[in-house]
């Protein structure tokens, strides 16, 4: 047996709690099944030349993080925080990554696709893996110079020193290499302005940020700018998804990705509830919001004091142009998560974690994925514990796709294994299977040997 090949992916898996740290760093919660799912069967389909086994190539990550962002329903709100750790992993590496990162990127994607190529490709695959000789570890300026930024809201011109915010963005967190000239005022995507000027940060993404980082001249403090929600954003969030009802976790990912990357203020995450849930849903999900606020120990309180003062109902008087404001909105912002996704928890009920089956053509982890949502939503259980393994076990192999669970019932000691490894085998399984061409021809091949066997009998 050879040793197994290290790739992005599995490094990312391996370190996840690393990647974890990091996106907690960043204000933002990512899983390792999302993670997974997204590397291995999203990002690949955006004909990019994204690999299923993750890349190391801030070229391609940033190409990945154009498709995420995209305006209307040709983005992916709910994946945002997941490009934006890889992106900070990978611009900012830690020391289990740094010798990852190749200086020579071609020789790095071209290791990429060896590792794939060494673990096989399903046979669904049909496009070709390309390998960019080419390609830069850092973004092509005349890339980024000539991009059209989306269709929102132009930034007006902003008198020197009058500009706010509640959230330092760095340069390297919203995509721009630092350096970089622009003109004064409205952003028209062409570089232009001296470095004596205070210019706004670029990146395909700032544009939709209603809170957005400046940065002065080298010899004066950042700046920032306080920018509110469009009209045009509200009506596509709740347009373009399912209510709250229908599909929780739809909307917990949309609101997680908005907080995120917009950083709103204490009115904008306001006006965001009354947008896109009911006045029930409010009600619950401020009272269970409450429930979460952390106090001195970082551990939830029941103090009123201090619930009062870390999740106000009322318009609280935080400055977010100073650090104490910006501070108070972040924890504002998680509890507010927390309630959120506590709300959105069903009265018990195991039959209807019973009642998630794969699909006939839905992949594993995609499978996986809706076993653990069933899992937090109809049950007290969290399917990320230890203590709550053999349960996830047991719904994942009993309600597999009959041709996967009949693999994964022949493992010994099924008990002792963990997700990721019956996972694993389920992905070789669904990727081994027959096309509907290869099925055709097998029974035509079996029909004629059962006709020759006939005549040789006759």
């Amino acid at each position: 047996m050879g040793q197994s090949q290290s790739t992005p992916l599995s490094l990312f898996v391996e370190r996840f709690q690393d990647v974890k740290r990091r996106g907690h760093d960043l204000s933002v919660e990512v899983k390792k099944n999302k993670l997974i799912k997204y590397c291995s069967s999203e990002w690949p389909t955006f004909d990019v030349g994204w690999l299923r086994t993750g890349s190391l190539d801030t070229q391609l990550v940033r190409k990945v993080k154009r498709k995420i962002l995209s305006p209307g329903q040709g983005g992916h709100p709910d994946q945002i925080p997941y490009i934006i750790v890889w992106e900070d992993l990978v611009e900012k590496p830690p020391e289990w990554l740094r010798p990852f990162i190749s200086h020579k990127p071609d020789a790095l994607v071209v290791k990429e696709t060896q590792a794939l190529l060494a673990t096989g490709v399903g046979k669904g695959d049909k496009k070709k893996v390309e390998i960019l000789q080419n390609s830069q570890t850092y973004p092509s300026l005349e890339e980024l110079g000539n991009e059209n930024p989306p269709p929102y809201a132009p930034v007006p011109v902003t008198p020197e020193g009058a500009i706010s915010s509640s959230r330092v963005t760095s340069a390297t967190e919203l995509g721009s290499p630092p350096g970089r000239d622009e003109p004064q005022g409205v952003n028209n995507g062409v570089p232009g302005r001296t470095q004596q000027e205070e210019y706004e940060l670029r990146s395909s993404s700032v544009q939709i940020y209603p809170l957005r980082a400046l940065r002065s001249r080298p010899d004066r403090e950042r700046t920032y700018q306080y920018w509110p929600f469009s009209s045009s954003d509200l009506y596509n969030w709740k347009s373009q998804n399912p209510s709250f009802s229908e599909k929780p976790v739809a909307l917990i990912d949309l609101v997680e990705s908005i907080l995120f990357t917009h950083n709103p203020t204490w009115d904008d995450c306001q006006q965001l509830l009354k947008i896109l849930f009911t006045t029930e849903e409010r009600e619950r999900i401020l009272a269970e919001a409450r429930k979460h606020v952390p106090g001195v120990d970082g551990r939830p309180t029941t103090q009123p004091h201090l619930i009062d003062d870390g999740f106000p109902l009322t318009r609280p008087p935080w400055d977010f142009d100073q650090a104490e404001g910006r501070e108070r909105l972040r924890i504002y912002r998680q509890t507010l998560m927390a309630g959120l996704r506590a709300a959105a928890r069903k009265p018990t009920s195991l039959a209807k974690v019973i009642a998630v089956r794969q699909e006939p053509k839905e992949s594993p982890a995609a499978f996986l994925e809706r076993v653990l949502e069933a899992f937090r939503q109809y049950t007290p259980l969290d399917p990320m514990a230890e203590e709550n393994r053999a349960a996830v076990i047991l719904a994942f192999v009993n309600q597999a796709a009959p041709d996967i669970r009949k693999k994964l019932q022949k493992i010994d000691r099924l008990g002792e294994q963990t997700v990721q490894d019956l996972l694993k085998v389920a992905e070789k399984v669904y990727n081994n299977r027959e096309t509907p061409e290869e099925r055709q021809e097998r029974i035509r091949k079996e029909d004629r040997e059962f006709q020759a066997r006939e005549n040789r009998r006759n």
